[in-house]
């Protein structure tokens, strides 16, 4: 006979359910432990307080006298130069020997560690048996400190020291300079193209209201020639009423009138470095008309040449007193016309440049004081002097 089914709700039934109750259980509790062990390791957990983990303790701070010791190590000091102990009060102290030259390298780096930990050094520079000491004093907080003594090594002797040294040799003498100012220029092209072809250096003073001053100046600056501005005066005797020029400085003009007329003269003038009169007897006597003069020189940073047309003259002294680089002529070569005499005046000018170490000529282009000048090319070097520019021979 074939067994019946078991109803439901039979024995059958039941062991199924216990065993579905058993397994839920178990996966609960699993999770539970899971839930359990993750809160004890710090982790996320859903029904268990988390657990903070344990800190790790500081690693210890290092001593002054090891953050010492190991920049000493790192800069390549040698373990025999290094001599560790401690003070009275029983704190670590070095002494170090080394070249003034590491020290200056280990110095800085040493501080901003000793900074960096908190530390702060008192430094102390002294003398001992001839060698350059530095005692640092290094504290952190109240209990901490370290001493370091360096002792700088004097530099090694060169080889030789101590034998008798040879005297030096004597400074060499001097050179001996003469300078030729070629006065008048600005009226001639042709002339000028002479004085080009003499190829020796020469400056040339450029009166501002001659009728070829721009391309004088110009083509004197282009073949390497000093272009200087030669400043019209009131003189004397009146010349400038026998030949007038403008314009023409008075001696009874404002300060103010004179300061313009001199801009105006540098304004037609390119190239100008220097300045020089031209006639000028009675301005150069006057303090009141030179003052304004030498004031407009000064601003722009020219140098005044006195060309000393009044053995009266206080030009020269007035420049030096407000600090202008300034000087005078020292010969004419021309004051007559002749080749035979501005030969003669040549030869005075390179015996004083070789007696003074310095002087100064004023000529004109004059066909004879050309033809002067053509026949003494030799003269400075027969005398031993050089010609040179006027500015190189005026003093600072």
């Amino acid at each position: 006979m074939k067994p019946a089914d078991s109803p439901k709700g039979q024995p059958g039934d039941s062991y199924s359910r216990r065993l579905y109750l058993a397994l839920t259980a178990l996966a609960v509790l699993s999770c539970l432990g899971l839930d359990f062990l993750a809160s004890r390791r710090g982790e996320l957990s859903y029904f268990f307080p988390h657990r903070q983990g344990r800190e790790a303790p500081p690693p210890p701070r290092a001593s002054l006298a090891g953050l010492a010791g190991r920049l000493f190590t790192e800069s390549g000091l040698a373990e025999r130069d290094i001599r560790s102990g401690r003070d009275e009060e029983g704190q670590p102290r070095y002494s170090i020997e080394l070249t003034e030259e590491t020290y200056l390298k280990i110095a800085l780096p040493l501080e901003s560690v000793f900074r960096e930990h908190e530390a702060s050094a008192q430094v102390e520079e002294g003398e001992s048996e001839g060698r350059t000491t530095y005692s640092w004093h290094v504290q952190r907080g109240d209990q901490e400190k370290l001493t370091l003594l360096f002792s700088c090594l004097p530099p090694p002797r060169p080889e030789g020291e101590g034998l008798p040294k040879p005297a030096p040799p004597p400074p060499p003498a001097p050179e001996k300079i003469a300078a030729i100012i070629i006065d008048d220029m600005g009226n001639s092209l042709e002339v000028l193209q002479e004085i080009f072809d003499l190829g020796i250096p020469l400056t040339i003073s450029v009166l501002p209201q001659s009728s070829y001053a721009l391309e004088t100046a110009q083509a004197a600056h282009d073949r390497g020639l000093e272009v200087m501005l030669h400043l019209p005066g009131e003189s004397l005797n009146h010349q400038e009423g026998e030949a007038p020029l403008s314009p023409v400085i008075l001696s009874d003009m404002g300060p103010d009138e004179i300061r313009a007329l001199v801009v105006d003269s540098l304004n037609r003038v390119p190239f100008v470095s220097g300045v020089n009169n031209h006639m000028g007897s009675k301005i150069t006597q006057n303090k009141a008309a030179m003052s304004p003069v030498l004031d407009v020189l000064k601003e722009r940073r020219l140098f005044f040449i006195d060309s000393v047309t009044s053995n009266r003259s206080i030009a020269y002294d007035l420049a030096r007193r407000m600090g202008l680089r300034s000087a005078y002529r020292h010969v004419f070569l021309d004051s007559e016309v002749g080749v035979s005499y501005s030969r003669q005046k040549l030869v005075e000018l390179f015996k004083l440049a070789k007696k003074k170490g310095r002087a100064i000529a004023i000529g004109h282009p004059f066909p004879e004081t050309l033809q002067a000048l053509r026949d003494s090319l030799s003269l400075p070097r027969k005398y031993g002097v050089r010609l040179v520019l006027a500015s190189q021979v005026v003093p600072d």
